[in-house]
């Protein structure tokens, strides 16, 4: 297996570097040939005018070294149309002892250099929800700087103690960031024996173990603790989580973790979009305060064309994250989604302010789905928030929910 060094990294080459693309439908056989645009050690990324069918058997010709063309085993993970071209991402399929040498020894060469980026963000301005899925799911996830400060604390605690899977665990349920490379690393790592996926950060700490885990973090680039857009999106996302963590103990869910990792990673579409093209979610931040948008949904389409949601529903699909996890992200119409839905419509609505007039719906709203917890408590799960305003918020949800009855 290629060193854990390069796992994450992609490259573009110096200078062109051809390859045929070979696959079948039917009876017909096609080839195309094309340049390699990124090749990192599990695929690589190219741009062809006529693509083959998603679910078509796929072979790459490729050349790298100076042994002779070989057929590298590759399936085809995604197509995004981008203008007149599709671009094409391809998953290496278990490769020969040789093929993987020569992929190390190119990588370590001069022929390529690291190149986070795919695609050229100078054509962002006319991006929507396919290009911008396209562009981020190829970049390399970074971490908070905290994730990183607060595990160095815990091995500076342990002495020559193992760290406990829940500390790690923990670390991630505050931090969509990492949270989201755990779970991607781990469903890559996964084997089909193992029968069920990945769907909770302990069980990605758990399947990785310590070393993997620890290499993961330390091995990732840090998030700008200075852009106060993605501080504010991010604090949004673990409050949500904490709150579907604290609520769920009262509804004896089948899996408590899934709705917390689903409330916590329900927003990274806009996440990333702070930390790579922080200029799109200040645009429609500035529509929504211009009072040109009066919802935020409203604001990001006015400003960029699309609505961070369908951008999040995107990006886990093309990750391939666990089907129960797209359900809950997307909203899918059930009481565990509605949950999860609430949670972060709950922290989005604390973060403007403990007077949000629509703080009083979602204590009504989650009230309906989890009838074992009282109105007091279910707001006693709102830590920070004074005990008047619980109160009034208290009083203002009963009476939504005699008008309901």
């Amino acid at each position: 297996m290629l060193g854990e060094r390069r796992q994450h990294l992609r490259y573009r080459p110096v200078s062109a570097i051809e390859a045929v693309l070979h696959w079948q439908e039917g009876t017909e056989k096609y080839r195309a040939s094309t340049l390699l645009h990124i090749l990192s050690p599990g695929g690589c990324s190219l741009i062809l005018d006529h693509p083959p069918p998603v679910n078509s058997a796929v072979a790459l010709e490729l050349h790298l070294g100076h042994e002779a063309p070989s057929l590298w085993p590759t399936c085809l993970t995604g197509r995004t149309k981008i203008g007149d071209s599709w671009l094409l991402s391809l998953s290496f399929q278990p490769l020969s002892a040789e093929q993987q040498a020569a992929l190390l020894s190119a990588l370590n060469s001069a022929a390529f250099h690291p190149d986070s980026a795919l695609v050229a963000p100078a054509h962002s301005k006319h991006w929507r929800v396919d290009q911008w899925a396209a562009y981020l799911t190829v970049q390399r996830l970074p971490v908070m700087a905290r994730s990183k400060a607060a595990f160095a604390a815990l091995e500076a605690a342990q002495d020559d103690t193992a760290i406990s899977p829940r500390a790690f665990a923990d670390l991630a349920n505050r931090d969509p960031f990492f949270c989201l490379s755990l779970l991607r690393e781990a469903e890559g790592r996964r084997t089909s024996r193992l029968g069920h996926e990945t769907t909770t950060p302990l069980a990605a700490v758990l399947q990785m173990g310590e070393t993997g885990v620890r290499d993961l973090l330390m091995s990732s680039p840090e998030s700008d603790e200075m852009n106060q857009g993605l501080i504010a999106c991010e604090s949004r996302a673990v409050l949500a989580g904490r709150l579907a963590a604290a609520w769920s103990s009262a509804r004896a869910d089948v899996s408590p973790d899934e709705l917390v990792m689903a409330a916590l990673l329900a927003e990274i579409g806009e996440l990333m979009l702070w930390h790579f093209a922080p200029d799109l979610p200040q645009a429609a931040l500035d529509s929504l305060a211009s009072g040109a948008s009066r919802r935020t949904s409203q604001a990001q389409e006015l400003s960029c064309g699309f609505k961070f949601k369908d951008l999040t529903v995107k990006c886990a699909e093309i990750w391939n994250l666990p089907v129960i996890l797209v359900q809950l992200i997307r909203g899918t119409d059930s009481a565990r989604a509605n949950i999860a839905r609430i949670c972060i419509n709950t922290a989005r609505h604390l973060a403007a302010g403990f007077d949000n007039p629509a703080l009083p719906d979602d204590i009504a709203d989650i009230k309906q789905l989890i009838p074992n917890g009282s109105l007091p408590w279910l707001t006693s799960c709102l830590v920070g928030l004074p005990e008047e305003i619980r109160q009034e918020l208290v009083e203002k949800a009963a009476k939504l929910l005699e008008q309901n009855d």
